[in-house]
């Protein structure tokens, strides 16, 4: 059976399954429908086109409460979270799809307010980061994607997976043998790079960034872990792309060995029907301290139908619609979708992710991220910029200034 007809087929019954479940949480007690009313999302761009399957398929089985795309915003993180602090604002949507690093900031101000789920087997790594605060039972948003840096391996040596360091990639890289997003070409991609750094600091040193999230505040150690990673640039062994697209695009096309990029750029290599990828040449392996992302659904304060918009964020995040996510690419946030012998067939490093989104580490879960990542942005760019980065280095003020936007 051909991998394209087992997707399909795989799908469909997914599908089938999921349609059934959602016709079923539009009755209340009694049988009565409840007044026809309109659901509000916004969110960035989704070009797999899952969520907006999901969509249709939720549409098709509650016409009573029919959900639409306010506004699907093209760009990077930070257009994405400007528009959503504008629509939860004045009221223009119902609910928001968040970078889960901006779930603090939009509690911070009261613009969303905390939801009961229906019982989900969430991975740990992603439930520690939406629970509300001594309230187990009370979530933030609901992870509706999670994500993860992994490594992309051309022509590895062996053929079982294991999770790998970036600065042990590098040290046995050779000329333009690695490929990352180390140069956004605009602000709206710097989280991507910001997560990069993140991930090549983590692999010399785990401590700066801990379980939890929190940054450690020490000069010396953040040095001394961005040296490999300069040295690497200096040297030519690293192609600095603007994002993760343009990433893809130099893996394709200049046929580097190794690249780090997000999980559902795999399922776009399937889609470019790559050489090396359906001649089983291209690994995805995990990083062993990769740092964790996602998008999750949030109830906005103001939302005038909160019991219908908790029943859609409830189908959209259920087993039926991760395992619809996961055949599209990304990476699920219930153990049920990696268990799936289906899914497994078709994504072989599917345990793989697991153990990255599991080990991973989070971003500082803090109202002011997103001053924290100006900062850092600002101050590690100077150490990979194109002209000789031997004599950029971190001070001082770093340190300070990351510690006041966390303050």
């Amino acid at each position: 059976m051909s991998e394209q007809y087992s997707r399909r087929s795989f799908l469909s019954g997914v599908l089938t399954c999921g349609a059934l479940s959602a016709s079923a949480v539009y009755l209340l007690p009694g049988g009565h429908r409840p007044p026809p009313v309109e659901l509000r999302l916004a969110t960035g761009a989704d070009p797999t086109g899952a969520r907006k399957l999901l969509l249709a398929m939720w549409n098709q089985a509650n016409p009573d409460t029919p959900a639409r795309l306010t506004d699907e915003i093209e760009g990077g993180s930070g257009d994405e979270r400007t528009r959503l602090l504008t629509a939860a604002r004045n009221g223009s949507a119902d609910i928001l799809n968040l970078d889960v690093v901006d779930i603090p900031e939009f509690a911070a101000q009261k613009l969303i307010t905390p939801i009961r789920l229906a019982d989900r087997n969430f991975l740990t790594s992603v439930k520690d980061l939406h629970q509300v605060a001594d309230a187990p039972d009370s979530y933030w948003a609901a992870p509706l994607n999670t994500d993860v840096g992994m490594l992309f391996w051309r022509n590895p040596g062996t053929a079982q997976p294991g999770p790998v360091t970036l600065s042990s990639v590098l040290d046995n890289a050779d000329t333009a043998s690695f490929v990352g997003q180390l140069s956004p070409n605009s602000s709206n991609y710097n989280e991507g790079f910001l997560v990069n750094i993140l991930e090549h600091a983590l692999s010399v040193d785990p401590d700066l960034l801990s379980p939890t999230g929190e940054i450690l505040f020490e000069l010396k150690p953040w040095q001394k872990a961005l040296q490999p990673l300069q040295e690497a640039i200096e040297a030519g062994k690293i192609t600095r792309s603007s994002d993760e697209n343009a990433s893809l695009d130099t893996f394709v096309e200049k046929k580097p060995t190794f690249m780090r990029n997000w999980p559902v750029k795999y399922r776009e290599l399937q889609q470019r029907k790559d050489a090396d990828l359906l001649a089983g040449k291209i690994q995805v392996r995990p990083l062993a301290y990769g740092v964790l992302g996602g998008q999750s659904l949030a109830l906005v304060r103001t939302c005038p139908h909160p019991e219908q918009a908790i029943r859609f964020i409830n189908f959209m995040t259920g087993t039926a619609a991760q395992k619809v996510l996961a055949g599209h690419g990304f990476a699920p946030t219930l153990a049920e979708a990696y268990n799936d012998p289906n899914l497994r067939a078709v994504i072989p490093h599917l345990e793989a992710v697991r153990g990255a989104v599991e080990n991973a580490r989070p971003r500082p879960m803090h109202p002011g991220y997103r001053t924290f990542a100006e900062v850092f942005v600002d101050h590690t760019a100077r150490l990979v910029r194109s002209d000789p980065v031997s004599t950029s280095e971190l001070t001082s003020e770093f340190i300070a200034a990351m510690k006041a936007a966390l303050a």
